[in-house]
């Protein structure tokens, strides 16, 4: 995930272990926020940790909304009341938690925010026969598991949340690397060419397509496919093959 994180007060400690496997960026000064998810974006969710749900998280709320971004918003507030929290969420508010929330389980939390915003229900998600656990952070084919590194689980969990949408390497990047000094896009390449190996060898259908120029997509394959490719691994033949969509042919909708 690529995490905006804002507080009004900057000695507020980020939530311990919420950079592993995640980008965090702040919103430096909290005052700009809506304007930085508006224009420094893509970002998955968004996570405001204040010291008072009402005082300090009604006008950004109001103000990213008015701006009409559906970016999933999570409030991580000291203190809260009843009321407070239901203002919060009217305002446009996810998911209100309290300062003591472990870490992995306010992981879950932005997950199932950003999962809903995309319309999935379960951390399963499934594209032909190959199937993501985000609880478990893992892949298989077929129920069998695919060993990937953190980085291949990443791409392959971003094009998977976003079915049948073309994300670019730009965006690519911006969600695995943040501000960080990252390596050049062909990284990327790299990524995704590895995780198409290991998936056709693990007997998966072809999901992941390259738009020349642009970024990638996943695509649900179709019956025949899903069939061909597990009858190439029961015949010990399973291997990747190269897909790409040329410019100028479908176009396809943009993260």
């Amino acid at each position: 995930m690529r995490i905006l994180l804002g507080s009004p007060d900057p000695r507020r400690p980020t939530p311990p272990g919420l950079g592993a496997g995640h980008s965090v960026e702040l919103a430096d000064p909290f005052e700009d926020l809506p304007a930085i998810a508006q224009h420094s974006g893509p970002f998955d969710v968004a996570l405001l940790s204040v010291a008072s749900c009402r005082a300090q998280v009604i006008a950004p709320l109001r103000e990213i909304r008015r701006r009409g971004l559906g970016l999933p918003v999570v409030i991580l507030a000291s203190h809260f009341d009843p009321e407070a929290e239901q203002e919060a969420l009217h305002a446009g508010a996810d998911d209100v938690l309290g300062p003591m929330v472990p870490t992995p389980l306010l992981v879950a939390r932005l997950q199932a925010v950003v999962r809903r915003a995309l319309g999935h229900s379960s951390a399963q998600i499934a594209c032909g026969n190959v199937l993501l656990d985000q609880g478990r952070a893992q892949v298989s084919v077929d129920g069998r598991p695919v060993r990937i590194t953190r980085r291949e689980f990443e791409v392959l969990e971003a094009l998977m949340l976003r079915r049948g949408v073309l994300l670019t390497k730009e965006q690519f990047m911006a969600r695995l690397y943040a501000a960080e000094d990252g390596p050049e896009n062909r990284i990327l390449d790299v990524f995704v060419c590895k995780l198409r190996r290991k998936l056709a060898a693990a007997g998966a259908a072809e999901i992941v397509r390259t738009v020349w120029g642009r970024g990638y997509v996943v695509e649900e394959p179709g019956p025949g496919a899903v069939t061909a490719a597990r009858a190439r691994f029961a015949a010990g033949q399973a291997r990747p093959r190269r897909a790409h969509l040329a410019l100028g042919g479908t176009p396809l909708p943009a993260a």
